[in-house]
């Protein structure tokens, strides 16, 4: 299954509602938000806090637009969904498992065609740079006491069980959901998708994912990328941050803020852990400007 997206706002999009005749919507985390209403308005959110510091970089805005609606697209995983709808931990299900920024990740290696996406984003946006973000977006590690756990796509896939391979319905309502709830659109889904080779995981030190383009890469691209990732990671952490403690009431009245004014709230971070997935080693060096890296 490929995505293709184009981009465009309509202000006019109607108010989305509880669907009370079909299954109950996907939650995000323990503070019951949906998971659609989660990934719409951290997205937003990042891209406001992208536009607020890095305001002549519009390309990098999107990014951080794109990694907030594809970040937790993992945790469309069931096994996740029914941990939390039991009363477990807001984190990804332990054991042999992958945790969601992997499977995240490697939706969107499963789901979006690279070369589509390279047709549609800005040539100063690269797709990898995007799921990149998806993989790292929480410091590294993700708990002090966590390592990279899969060191490809075909294991994480492997190891997350049936639903890797069966997520066409799910993902596609789910994208559908952020579309209506952001006004952002629109997104198409297409089926069969085509891989070959590995995919490896991306590393945490972005000049080592770059190495391979040797000098078809000046130091200068490899710097300003770099930056980019940082920046775009910075703007994701920061949201998720921020949007993850709300009440899904909240959450639901900042979306149609934003679609009947275009009205985001205040970039105002004041929680120090929402929950033990999202403490972050080395707090002290994260500021509303973003994570100093």
């Amino acid at each position: 299954m490929h995505l293709s997206l184009r981009f465009s706002v309509n202000p006019s999009s109607p108010r989305a509602t509880d669907n009370a005749d079909g299954p109950p919507p996907k939650i995000a985390n323990a503070a019951k938000q949906t998971l659609a209403g989660h990934c719409a308005l951290v997205g937003l959110v990042a891209q406001k806090h992208m536009d607020t510091h890095h305001p002549r970089r519009p390309d990098w805005a999107l990014g951080a637009l794109l990694a907030g609606f594809l970040h937790d697209i993992g945790k469309l995983d069931p096994a996740f969904q029914a941990q939390l709808a039991a009363g477990g931990p807001p984190d990804s299900p332990f054991g042999a498992g992958p945790r969601i920024h992997e499977m995240s990740w490697a939706l969107t290696h499963l789901a979006f065609d690279p070369s589509k996406m390279r047709r549609q984003l800005p040539s100063t946006l690269a797709w990898p740079v995007i799921q990149y973000v998806v993989y790292w977006r929480q410091y590294s590690p993700i708990n002090s006491w966590e390592t990279k756990r899969f060191a490809s796509l075909s294991q994480i896939c492997s190891k997350a069980g049936a639903w890797m391979s069966s997520y066409q319905e799910s993902l596609t309502q789910l994208l559908a959901d952020i579309r209506t709830l952001a006004t952002v659109g629109h997104f198409e889904v297409e089926p069969d998708v085509r891989l070959t080779g590995e995919v490896q995981t991306p590393t945490y030190d972005r000049a080592a994912d770059l190495a391979h383009l040797g000098a078809s890469m000046a130091e200068s691209q490899r710097a300003l990328d770099k930056s980019m990732c940082a920046a775009i990671r910075s703007a994701l952490l920061f949201a998720d941050r921020m949007i993850s403690p709300m009440g899904p009431g909240e959450v639901g009245d900042c979306l149609h803020a934003w679609r009947a004014r275009k009205w985001l709230p205040d970039l105002v971070q004041t929680v120090h852990e929402v929950d033990d997935y999202t403490t972050i080693p080395g707090d002290d060096r994260f500021t509303q400007g973003g994570l100093q890296i």
